[in-house]
């Protein structure tokens, strides 16, 4: 079986080079076009070439159409792509067309899904396979995973995991087809229906008004390290959270945002009179211990601001 892989991220590499071993067949991988400035095209496309793994560059996304027809793979899964695909373009595709979504569905529809589940701090995180269809992430769902949502999972980590368990949905689906059994397909809810756009400055950022301890490091999460911490302002500039955890102190006649730095420890007033315990945060780019927050002319009583 010839598989086709479509991608404009990094995250593919795990899938293409479980593939590479798994199928003798073929593996090709159609590289779309990114903005993002972490993609390295000539790192991928050397991966691919060690592995002989056929790789074709997107100059426009018009060129899918005519790589599919001229290369034919079998099947067809697209794993982070940005643009909007005519799927009865594709319709000749033998075995289907199939879009990895690292996020529940259809609950969690959009670009930026692990961002959204981390920030409203789901117990579960989900990776999904489904159906691609003409309408964003609304096709029938095919497979899905959930992982626990524990305290270490950070944006990055999440994206790694989904990154290597993508590599078992593709292989169940697989295995399903190459034993002529009916997929379970089954039709996703419209009326729970959510899209999420790409997080704006104003998702990115802390208001201690209204935010509890709970969201903030929630929101701390899924902000690291791509946004390098959730967003704050203080005296004029901006900081960012790395790393943050509740702390059993009360302080509840201290203004939510203000700062309380005694002992090297770098505490924050948040509503009901919570407490957050900073221990990383970024200003200019540089990541600094909580310790050291002094020297960079935080003073106790100091207050964050909660809206630009």
């Amino acid at each position: 079986m010839k598989i086709g892989i479509v991608s404009n991220s990094k995250i593919c590499i795990p899938l293409l080079s479980y593939l590479s071993n798994y199928n003798k067949a073929g593996v090709m991988l159609y590289l779309g076009k990114s903005e993002n400035p972490d993609l390295n095209i000539n790192e991928i496309i050397g991966f691919c070439k060690a592995r002989n793994i056929s790789v074709y560059t997107e100059h426009d996304k018009e060129e899918l159409y005519a790589w599919q027809q001229m290369l034919n793979p079998d099947i067809l899964f697209f794993s982070g792509y940005s643009h909007k695909v005519s799927v009865a373009r594709l319709e000749d595709v033998k075995y289907g067309v199939y879009n990895i979504h690292f996020g529940k569905l259809p609950v969690f529809r959009g670009p930026s899904p692990v961002f959204w589940q981390l920030k409203k701090g789901e117990p579960n995180l989900s990776l999904t396979i489904h159906r691609l269809s003409d309408k964003f992430d609304s096709g029938a769902v095919v497979w899905e995973h959930h992982i626990k949502n524990e305290e270490h999972c950070n944006y990055s980590y999440v994206n790694d995991v989904f990154s290597d368990l993508q590599v078992r949905g593709v292989l169940d689906v697989l295995e399903y087809i190459s034993h002529n059994r009916p997929l379970n397909q089954v039709a996703q809810d419209e009326t729970r229906a959510v899209y999420y756009n790409k997080p704006q400055l104003a998702d990115i950022m802390i208001n201690w008004e209204q935010m509890t301890a709970r969201e903030i490091i929630n929101l701390i999460k899924a902000c690291t390290p791509w946004n390098r911490g959730a967003s704050s302002l203080i005296n004029g500039h901006e900081l960012k959270i790395l790393d943050a955890e509740q702390v059993p102190v009360a302080r509840a006649n201290t203004a939510p945002g203000t700062i309380d730095i005694t002992n090297k420890t770098f505490n924050v007033t948040c509503v009901n009179g919570a407490s957050l315990n900073v221990n990383f945060f970024n200003i200019n780019n540089t990541s600094i211990p909580a310790r050291h927050a002094g020297f960079y002319g935080l003073k106790t009583g100091q207050q964050f601001m909660s809206k630009l």
